[in-house]
C-alpha cells in the first residue's frame, strides 16, 4: 500500500511538471502570436498611412492636371483647406517644385520676387540657392506652410544629388518617388526625414515614352516628412513599451538589391525615440522583419520584442498549477498512504490549514470576512495595513474602519462582485485610500457574510494629485511663454524700424560718394586745363609785345623786309602755339562735359563704348601721369550700346580710383588694361585689369560689402565697389565678377547687355532694385 502511495505521488508530480511545461509552451505560442499581430498591425498601419498621404499628394497633382497654372494664392488656400495638423499629422510641408531652364533663371527669380498675390510686397529677398551652373534647375516655388520652412523657399534641388536622383527617376517613371534618408534644411533638430514627390506634366501632352515625359515635365508636387513625427502618429505609444521598432532604407526597388542596415540609412528607431534606460535584448523567437514599398523605395521594418508585461510568461499561473499539482499529488499519495491512519490524516489537514493560513497572512493585501456589520476574521495583512496588533480586529464592528460612517461592507443582494474606492481610518486616525473588492461567501446563505480584499492605493492617489498640480503648473508656464512671444514680436518690429533707418542712411552715403567722385573729376580736369591755357596766355602776351614793337618800328618809318619776315614768322609760330593749346583745352572740356552730363543726368541713349572709355580716361589723365600708371585700351571702334553711359562712366571712374588707391600701393608704376569683346548679339564683356598687389581671399569675399575698405581712415569710404555692383546689376542689368590673387593683380569682368530697357519699361521690382 505504501508503494502505491509513492507511485501515485511520483505520477502526480510528473503530470504536474508536464502540465506546467505545456502551459509555458502555450504561453510562449500566445506570446509569439501576439508579437506577430503587433508587428503586422504596425506594418499595415504604416503602409496605410503612407498610402493615404501619397493619395493626398496625387490629389494635389490632380489639381495641377485640371488647372495647370495654379497660383500661389490658390495653392495656399488648397493646402489650408486640407487642415494638415489635424487630418495629416506628420507633414512638415507641402511644396511645388518648378522646372526652370538656366537661361530663364534670372527672369524667373524676378517674377517670384514681384509675386504679391499672397504676401503684400512680394518676396524681395527671394533667391535661388545654392548657386550652381547647370542646364536646368528645380526650384521650390510654393512652400506651405511658409512659417518654419523658410530655408526651403527657393532651394535648387538640382544642386543636391539625393534630391536630383529622385527627381530624375520621378520624371522618367511618372510615379510618386521618395528620396533616401535626408536631413531637412528647415529642420534644426537634425531628425531623419524624406520627401515624396509626384511629377506634373503639361496638360494634354503625350506621355507614352520617357522622352515625351521629359519634354512635358513642368515640375513636381512634394510632401516633406519628418519620420519621427510620422511614426509617432502611426504607432500606439503603449505598444512601444513592449517592443522596439526600427526602419532602414534599403534603396530603390529598381536597383534590384537592398542596402544593408546601417546608421547612415536608419530612418527610425523607437528606442532612440524613447531615449532612456538600457536597450533590452530581444526574446527568443520575437524578432521579425517586414518590407514596405514606399515611393519606389524599399523600407525594411525591424521588430524586436523584449521582456515586458505583454511578452512575458505568467509564472504566477505556472506556480499556482505547480503548487496545486504538488498539493494534489501529495494529498493523493497521503490518502493512499494513510487509509489506515485517519488520525494522521486529520493532523496533516490541520498542518495544511495552518500553511494556508500563513499563506493568507503573508499576503500584502488585506483579506477579511465581514458579516452583519462586524469583522468575523481577517488576515495579518489587513491588521498591519490599518495599524492593529495581531488578532485585534477580529470580532470588532466595521465602524472602526469607516470612522462611524454607514457600513459599506454590505454585499449585493444578487451576489454580484463589488468594486469601488473607499477612504478608511487606521488605528492612529490616519486616513487611507483603499481599493475594495467584495463577494458574497455563500449566495445561498447571505448571513455568512462577504469576503473583502482591501488594497492600499494611498500612494497612487497622491501621485494623481501631484499630476493635477503639475498640469496646472504647465498651463501657467504656457501663459508665460505666450507673453514672452508677444514681447519678442514687439522687439522685432522695433528692429525692423531701425533697419529701415540704416538703409536710408546707406542710400544717402552712396549719393554722397557719387558726388565726391564727380568732384575728383573736376579737380583733375582743372589741373589738366591749367597747362594749355597758361601756354596760350603766355604766347598771346608775347605776341602782343611783338605787335607793339612792330608798330613802333613802323612809326619810325624804317621797316626792313628782313624785319617784316621775322615778325610774320614769329606771329605764325605764336598763333600755332595758341591754336594747339586751346584745341587741347577744348578737347578736355568736351570730354569732361560729356562725362559730367552723363553722370549727373544718367539718361539712356545710344553711345559708343570706346568714346565713353576715352572721355573717362581723359578726365583722369593728370592723376594717371602723376601715379606713373600706363593705360592700354583694346576696344573695337565702334561698339554701340543703347544704355546709360553715365553709369558706365561712373563704374570706370570707381575702378580707376580703386586701382590708384589700392592696386599700386608701395609701387612706383603700374599698368591698367581696359578691353572689350562681343559675347553674342545681345551682350558684350568689358574687362578692367591691373598688375597690382591683388586681393586676399577674405578681401575678395567682402569686396561688394558696403563700408568695407582696407583703407579705413586713409581716404577709403568702403562704398566704391558697392556702387559698382549696384550700377552693374541694377541700372545696366548686367553681371560682375572679380578675379584676384595676392601679388597677381586684379581683373574685374563685366557682362553688359547691348540694349537696356528704359526705366518706364521695367517692372516695379526692377525699379526698386535700381534705386
Amino acid at each position: 500500500m505504501r508503494l502505491h502511495g509513492y507511485l501515485a505521488f511520483i505520477v502526480g508530480i510528473c503530470v504536474t511538471v508536464w502540465v506546467c511545461m505545456f502551459v509555458m509552451n502555450v504561453q510562449d505560442q500566445q506570446t509569439k502570436e501576439a508579437f506577430q499581430r503587433d508587428t503586422q498591425k504596425i506594418a499595415h498601419d504604416t503602409q496605410v498611412r503612407l498610402q493615404t498621404y501619397f493619395d493626398m499628394l496625387l490629389s494635389i497633382k490632380g489639381v495641377f492636371a485640371v488647372h495647370e497654372d495654379v497660383s500661389r494664392l490658390e495653392f495656399s488656400r488648397y493646402v489650408r483647406e486640407l487642415d494638415l495638423k489635424r487630418r495629416y499629422p506628420g507633414f512638415q510641408a507641402i511644396q511645388f517644385v518648378r522646372r526652370v531652364k538656366s537661361s530663364q533663371l534670372d527672369a524667373y527669380a524676378d517674377r517670384i520676387r514681384a509675386d504679391d498675390s499672397l504676401q503684400s510686397g512680394g518676396y524681395p529677398d527671394f533667391k535661388v540657392h545654392p548657386v550652381s551652373v547647370r542646364p536646368e534647375h528645380f526650384v521650390v516655388e510654393y512652400n506651405e506652410p511658409m512659417k518654419g520652412n523658410e530655408n526651403a523657399f527657393g532651394l535648387d534641388l538640382a544642386a543636391l544629388p539625393p534630391h536630383y536622383l529622385a527627381l530624375q527617376l520621378g520624371k522618367a517613371t511618372g510615379r510618386v518617388i521618395a528620396t533616401e534618408r535626408i536631413t531637412l534644411v528647415q529642420d534644426a533638430s537634425g531628425q531623419p526625414g524624406f520627401v515624396a514627390r509626384a511629377p506634373i506634366y503639361r496638360r494634354g501632352a503625350s506621355l507614352l515614352t520617357e522622352a515625351e515625359r521629359d519634354a512635358a515635365l513642368v515640375g513636381f508636387v512634394a510632401i516633406v516628412f519628418r519620420v519621427n513625427d510620422l511614426m509617432s502618429e502611426t504607432i500606439d505609444s503603449p505598444m512601444l513599451q513592449n517592443l522596439y521598432v526600427s526602419i532602414h532604407d534599403a534603396g530603390y526597388l529598381s536597383t534590384g538589391r537592398g542596402t544593408p542596415p546601417s546608421v547612415d540609412n536608419l530612418m527610425f528607431d523607437s528606442f532612440g525615440k524613447l531615449g532612456s534606460g538600457t536597450r533590452l535584448p530581444p526574446l527568443p523567437g520575437l524578432v521579425d522583419k517586414v518590407a514596405l514599398d514606399v515611393g519606389e523605395r524599399r523600407w525594411d521594418m525591424g521588430f524586436e520584442g523584449h521582456a515586458s508585461e505583454r511578452y512575458s510568461r505568467d509564472y504566477r499561473l505556472v506556480s499556482v498549477i505547480g503548487m496545486a499539482g504538488f498539493i494534489i499529488s501529495a494529498l493523493i499519495g497521503a490518502q493512499i498512504l494513510t487509509l489506515q491512519r485517519r488520525r494522521a490524516l486529520a493532523q496533516k489537514l490541520r498542518v495544511t490549514a495552518d500553511e494556508l493560513r500563513a499563506l493568507q497572512d503573508s499576503a500584502i493585501v488585506g483579506i477579511g470576512l465581514f458579516a452583519n456589520g462586524h469583522i468575523v476574521r481577517c488576515n495579518r495583512g489587513l491588521e498591519e495595513m490599518m495599524g492593529y496588533p495581531p488578532g485585534e480586529l477580529s470580532g470588532r464592528s466595521c465602524s472602526v474602519l469607516t470612522a462611524g460612517v454607514n457600513d459599506p461592507f454590505t454585499c449585493a443582494a444578487d451576489g454580484a462582485s463589488m468594486h469601488f474606492e473607499l477612504e478608511l481610518a487606521g488605528a492612529s486616525g490616519k486616513r487611507l485610500w483603499c481599493m475594495v473588492n467584495g463577494r458574497m461567501l455563500d449566495q445561498s446563505e447571505p448571513r455568512k457574510g462577504c469576503v473583502w480584499v482591501i488594497i492600499d492605493i494611498t500612494e497612487r492617489k497622491q501621485t494623481e494629485a501631484a499630476l493635477v498640480d503639475t498640469k496646472h503648473g504647465l498651463e501657467r508656464s504656457l501663459n508665460e511663454l505666450a507673453l514672452q512671444k508677444a514681447n519678442v514680436e514687439l522687439a522685432h518690429k522695433d528692429l525692423s524700424a531701425v533697419l529701415l533707418t540704416l538703409k536710408q542712411a546707406q542710400a544717402s552715403l552712396i549719393t554722397s560718394e557719387k558726388m565726391a567722385s564727380l568732384g575728383a573729376l573736376v579737380a583733375g580736369i582743372a589741373h589738366e586745363l591749367n597747362t594749355p591755357i597758361g601756354n596760350s596766355l603766355l604766347t598771346a602776351t608775347a605776341l602782343s609785345d611783338m605787335c607793339k614793337e612792330f608798330e613802333r618800328q613802323l612809326g619810325e618809318g624804317g621797316i626792313k623786309r628782313s624785319a617784316l619776315d621775322t615778325h610774320l614768322k614769329d606771329a605764325r609760330m605764336a598763333c600755332s602755339i595758341i591754336t594747339n593749346s586751346l584745341t587741347r583745352a577744348a578737347d578736355l572740356i568736351h570730354s569732361f562735359k560729356q562725362v559730367a552730363v552723363d553722370q549727373t543726368s544718367d539718361k539712356r541713349r545710344n553711345f559708343n563704348l570706346y568714346g565713353v572709355v576715352h572721355d573717362t580716361l581723359a578726365t583722369y589723365s593728370a592723376q594717371l601721369r602723376r601715379a606713373n600708371c600706363d593705360v592700354k585700351v583694346a576696344i573695337p571702334d565702334p561698339m554701340n550700346f543703347i544704355s546709360y553711359p553715365g553709369s558706365v562712366g561712373q563704374v570706370l571712374s570707381n575702378l580707376i580710383q580703386n586701382a590708384m588707391m589700392h592696386a599700386f600701393e608701395g609701387r612706383s608704376s603700374g599698368h591698367i588694361t581696359i578691353s572689350a569683346s562681343e559675347v553674342d548679339e545681345q551682350s558684350a564683356e568689358l574687362r578692367f585689369a591691373d598688375d597690382g598687389v591683388g586681393m586676399s581671399p577674405r578681401t575678395l569675399h567682402q569686396v561688394y560689402d558696403p563700408f568695407f575698405t582696407t583703407k579705413m581712415g586713409q581716404g577709403g569710404s568702403g562704398l566704391g565697389m558697392n556702387i559698382v555692383y549696384n550700377l552693374v546689376t541694377g541700372v545696366l542689368r548686367g553681371t560682375i565678377r572679380v578675379e584676384s590673387e595676392p601679388g597677381k593683380g586684379t581683373t574685374v569682368i563685366l557682362t553688359l547687355p547691348r540694349k537696356v530697357p528704359a526705366k518706364d519699361e521695367l517692372s516695379e521690382n526692377d525699379l526698386l532694385h535700381m534705386q
